[in-house]
Parts: structure tokens; sequence; C-alpha cells
């Protein structure tokens, strides 16, 4: 994908979304082949994390003390830098814990798409577009992190023209449902969700509530295959 065809996601992502106007950091990842694939499917994970507390408050009220207090760390709250240090360890062999969250995936993905990456033709975010108050831990929802988070995934949605969405947290996952309508969700493309591909030991283990009638078990790695298979392929 050229610069110029992410230039304009990004320009329009931005006219509807003000958040992303003040945190473009939160930019969605979006693959270099997004615009040539048949099917378009957009990952969704928790959150980022960085060291130093960084309440709702702050974040959303004061963000340029938050950003000069963590310049150093800014990478790590930027979630295009965050796929692009997992390219450069992916090239050398050497991915850490942090980071096998994308291996995982990227390897279910090359048994459905043998000659494919995942994340060359994908779009990954983080559900809530707020870091976690402390590195390593699971983000305290804000009211106003559910309501941002929602109002972005709606837009990159409607703007990108998803077709499939795969929540890769539980914790983000149950609470978009609790923030939706059975009649909103009906109104949006496919939206599903596995267990976490590196956190979760369900990933590798079967449970029926991975399964289908036809098979009533699966893993949660299974399931995520299920889901990116092309319906004529299913």
């Amino acid at each position: 994908m050229e610069k110029d065809t992410i230039q304009n996601y990004d320009n329009l992502l931005k006219s509807k979304l003000n958040h992303l106007q003040i945190h473009p950091n939160y930019l969605p990842h979006i693959g270099k082949n997004f615009d040539d694939v048949k099917q378009r499917i957009m990952i969704v994970a928790e959150s980022h994390y960085v060291d130093g507390c960084i309440t709702a408050d702050g974040w959303y009220n004061n963000p340029e003390e938050i950003y000069s207090r963590l310049i150093e760390s800014i990478d790590w709250f930027k979630t295009r830098s965050v796929l692009l240090t997992y390219f450069k360890q992916r090239k050398l062999r050497k991915v850490e814990p942090a980071l096998t969250i994308f291996k995982n995936l990227e390897t279910a993905y090359k048994t459905v798409f043998k000659n494919s990456q995942l994340f060359d033709e994908c779009v990954y975010i983080n559900y809530f577009q707020r870091p976690a108050e402390k590195k390593g831990d699971s983000i305290q929802i804000d009211k106003r992190d559910s309501a941002i988070a929602l109002d972005n995934l709606l837009v990159l949605i409607d703007v990108l023209k998803l077709d499939k969405i795969i929540f890769v947290s539980s914790k983000a996952y149950k609470d978009f449902i609790v923030n939706t309508t059975e009649t909103q969700r009906k109104a949006l493309p496919y939206i599903g969700s596995v267990p976490h591909p590196s956190a979760s030991a369900w990933w590798n283990t079967t449970s029926t509530k991975y399964g289908t009638k036809e098979i009533p078990t699966a893993t949660g790695r299974e399931k995520f295959e299920r889901i990116i298979k092309p319906k004529k392929e299913e």
C-alpha cells in the first residue's frame, strides 16, 4: 500500500475522531497489502501499557503532561511502533515474550493462508484507547474508556470497510458487548472473539466454548482459523 493511501486513511479517521487528533499514536496498524485482500480483517487486542501511572483524567484531560513525562517509552503506546518492533524481532528470530501474541496469530494465519503474513493484510488495534495504568497489568476501565473505544471501533469499521472483527481479549470483548445492543451488533459485520494467543492457555486447549455443532470441541487457535477462512472454504 502506498504511503499516500495510509495517509488518506489517517486523515479521514482523524477528521471523524477527535481522540485520534489528540492521540495519533493510536492510529491503527494497516497492513501494506490491506487494500488488495479479499476479506478485510481487524484484530482487536486489549490495551497498551507503560511504566508510569496513567489515569483516565490525565489521559483525556492533560495528555501533554503524560507525553512529556513518558517521552522515552512513547513507542510502547504507539500502535504502529509496537508492530514495527515485532517485525524487527521476527526478522532476527528473537521475539520477546510480550510480542508473542503477534507471532502466534501469524502462525495460525499461515495455517489457512500459507503464503501470507497476517500483519501485511490486516488492521490491528488495541480496543481501549488508553494505556493500562501499570506495566503488565490489565486496564482499570473508566466509563470514558468504554465510550471512546466503542466510538473508535465503529468509525474504523465504517472507514476501512471491514468484513471481520476478531477480539483477542476477553476483557475488551465483554466491554464491547456490555455497551452495545443486539440490534446494534446485527447492523455490523461479523464480530467474534478468541482467547488471548499468548496469555491464555485456552489458545492451545480444547473447549466446547470454541467448538461447533459438527466439531464439539476446539482450541482457541482452531476457532481463530475457522473464523478467518473464507466462506467457500468452510
